[in-house]
């Protein structure tokens, strides 16, 4: 198991970092990117920050003041439209937030390499070797192929474009070879990272019977266009159905990775990186969630923290107490796995039979005859 670093704000550098940071996407004429920036810092106070509050009073107010200016343009080129509508065809995030991204250590030792292999480029063009400019990630929905691109992009220190391909080739049937061509060209134009999400519903099998004709001549440019990719710009296409693409096109990418479900170790981590800076935690009650979540995607876990962190502002409870409640509920309504967590609570984390019931929703008496049974079995 292995833990991106930490990009965050609050670290005895953050206030450094934030400066820099501000520097970069101010000077390339991004107001949306500023605004992120400011989010940011907001949420992650730089270190050396005396009063937190009015630091924060102090950001909010600057985005609001600069609300009503006119957006400025993207210097690097035009951002390519659908002709019809005018409509952005590409998300550009020119600060991406990678930070809390855990996936497993085979998965980060193949991340890691691409790095080392940008930072050392100039010693591999001279050896013939070229660098990694395609990289395929599959697995299903949730276990962080987004986040993966962003962290890349923000260790990187590149904007992030991003392109939902389902949505191009829904919305735009007819004219989605033209549309996907304007975005990898704009691509090519400068130093990015492009993450074609959604793949599968550009680069299918050609022997699929069920496509129209349009659709397998985009494979054929995909093709052609992931062969001349250049080194400057890395190309990531995510999809959840590694199956449906063409055999050709899967052998194009430099490197494949098949991201999987968080085991222990990763859950346990995505827990940890949650709960950074959350009063109130119990570590051992992270542990016990950890148990409880098998199965579940890091998005999952995170839409669950999210709900629990909610809960106990608003209940003013610790928010440990209310994300064992909400996994308590999901356990049916008895039998031994229930019983095995009334016993778990009471032992690891000395809880007692009128604070597990709280949480469970249940008497204290139901509590007490559970424990009993687990402790026989």
């Amino acid at each position: 198991m292995a833990v991106a670093a930490s990009k965050g704000y609050h670290t005895p550098d953050g206030l450094e970092r934030a400066v820099v940071d501000l520097v970069r996407v101010g000077t390339r004429g991004h107001g949306a990117g500023v605004r992120q920036l400011a989010s940011r810092l907001m949420r992650s106070v730089p270190t050396g920050v005396q009063d937190i509050e009015s630091f924060r009073d102090a950001v909010h107010q600057a985005i609001a003041a600069g609300s009503d200016t006119t957006e400025l343009r993207y210097v690097s080129g035009a951002v390519p439209t659908e002709g019809e509508s005018a409509q952005p065809l590409v998300d550009i995030d020119l600060l991406p937030d990678g930070e809390g991204l855990v996936l497993s250590n085979d998965v980060m030792v193949e991340f890691n390499e691409v790095l080392l292999e940008r930072s050392r480029a100039d010693e591999l063009r001279r050896a013939g070797a070229g660098l990694t400019r395609t990289l395929l990630l599959s697995g299903p929905p949730g276990v962080g192929k987004t986040m993966a691109a962003r962290w890349l992009a923000q260790s990187l220190q590149l904007p992030l474009l991003s392109l939902d391909l389902s949505s191009v080739v829904s919305s735009y049937l007819g004219t989605s070879g033209r549309n996907i061509k304007s975005v990898l060209d704009y691509a090519k134009s400068g130093p990015c990272v492009l993450l074609l999400d959604e793949f599968d519903a550009i680069a299918k099998r050609r022997d699929d019977d069920s496509d129209i004709g349009e659709l397998k001549r985009i494979v054929n440019v995909i093709l052609v266009e992931l062969d001349r990719w250049p080194d400057t710009s890395l190309l990531i296409a995510a999809t959840n159905h590694r199956q449906l693409l063409d055999t050709a096109v899967e052998r194009r990418f430099d490197r494949s990775l098949v991201l999987s479900l968080p085991g222990d170790e990763e859950r346990h981590a995505i827990l940890n990186n949650l709960a950074a800076g959350v009063e109130r935690v119990d570590t051992g009650a992270l542990v016990l969630a950890t148990e409880l979540t098998s199965g579940m995607t890091s998005s999952d876990l995170t839409r669950l923290w999210s709900l629990a962190h909610r809960r106990s502002i608003l209940n003013d409870s610790a928010v440990t107490d209310e994300l064992l409640s909400q996994l308590a509920r999901q356990i049916e309504d008895a039998g031994p796995r229930r019983d095995k967590l009334f016993l778990t609570m009471h032992n690891k984390l000395g809880m007692s039979n009128r604070q597990i019931a709280a949480l469970m929703g249940v008497s204290h008496p139901t509590v007490a005859a559970g424990i009993k049974r687990a402790e026989g079995a």
